[in-house]
């Protein structure tokens, strides 16, 4: 049995997504002595972590083929849910009956599609409470935050022992349906309205924009009621207050998505809130205008077609 620095097991942990959220944890479980490798489709050398107390260098495993993998005890699954069909030759090399799936995506849905790719293998969601940006593959810029919302029961506690002495503060939930609804509720408002105007937190300290964001709020506040979950009008004026704690110059994993030209998670935050509002016949127009014009966006710095003169693209966003 080998232990680590706190007295735990030493487990094997592959981190299957390399973007600030899997950059973060791996580091962060490396640091609670765990052996860790990173799943990855670009290789790095290396990766560095920046935070507000300087640069921490970590010499995690760096994998770029499933078949050079084995089952490993857990598998944190940091890619978005749009993402999740590419893994599937991560999870089944890397997982059998004994390992254990922590699921870390924003959204509602968390684990249907995951678990239909592993059927024998626990699987457990995960909210993630951490503000990151990937600056380069294998380079993450941490501001601030350290923990994960994981349903109460045996396998939060296990997760709670591997992430001992990392500096992640991992919290079970008796309820993580209103903890997911509640914080879909600050993402369906924040990311779209960061990425639609190409600009980080400071945005809103514009009224018209503030009271967007908190029409969005409220309408995903009365879809979740309807869903099952416990939040009321109250919750949508903490989530208000806590949106305004926010330091000016954070962004959003979606305003960083678009100004790397990748693809927006839109279908799990607005758009999951318009499928469930259809279901109830809830009218969310501000919520179904976001998932339109989301859908909608050009690549930033796609190329202009024939038709179209160079810089209209650039001009248009």
């Amino acid at each position: 049995m080998t232990l680590t620095g706190e007295g735990n097991t030493r487990q094997s942990v592959a981190v299957v997504g390399a973007g600030a959220v899997g950059g973060v944890f791996a580091s962060a479980l490396h640091r609670a002595g765990h052996d860790v490798s990173l799943c990855v489709r670009t290789p790095f050398d290396e990766l560095v972590i920046e935070t507000s107390g300087g640069t921490e260098h970590v010499p995690v495993t760096v994998v770029t083929d499933p078949a050079d993998v084995r089952p490993v005890d857990w598998v944190l699954l940091a890619v978005k849910a749009f993402d999740t069909a590419g893994t599937a030759r991560w999870l089944a090399a890397l997982c059998d009956e004994h390992t254990t799936v922590v699921v870390l995506r924003n959204g509602v849905e968390q684990t249907d599609d995951v678990q239909a790719l592993v059927p024998k293998t626990t699987v457990l969601p995960a909210l993630v409470y951490i503000q990151a940006e990937r600056l380069a593959p294998g380079h993450i810029r941490h501001g601030y935050g350290n923990s994960l919302d994981v349903p109460a029961g045996p396998a939060a506690d296990r997760l709670t022992r591997l992430f001992q002495g990392s500096g992640t503060d991992i919290r079970p939930q008796q309820d993580l349906l209103t903890a997911a609804w509640r914080k879909l509720m600050l993402n369906a408002a924040v990311n779209p309205l960061t990425a639609l105007t190409l600009r980080r937190m400071e945005v809103m300290g514009d009224r018209m924009i503030r009271d967007l964001a908190e029409g969005l709020m409220r309408e995903t506040q009365v879809v979740a009621e309807a869903v099952g979950a416990r939040l009321t009008g109250a919750d949508v004026l903490q989530t208000l207050a806590f949106m305004e704690e926010f330091s000016d110059g954070n962004g959003t994993s979606m305003l960083y998505d678009r100004l790397s030209g990748n693809s927006l998670e839109w279908e799990a935050l607005n758009g999951a809130v318009v499928r469930y509002a259809d279901l109830y016949g809830i009218d969310v127009p501000l919520n179904r205008a976001m998932t339109a014009l989301l859908h909608a966006l050009a690549p930033l710095h796609a190329a202009p077609t024939a038709e179209e003169p160079a810089g209209t693209q650039l001009a248009a966003a």
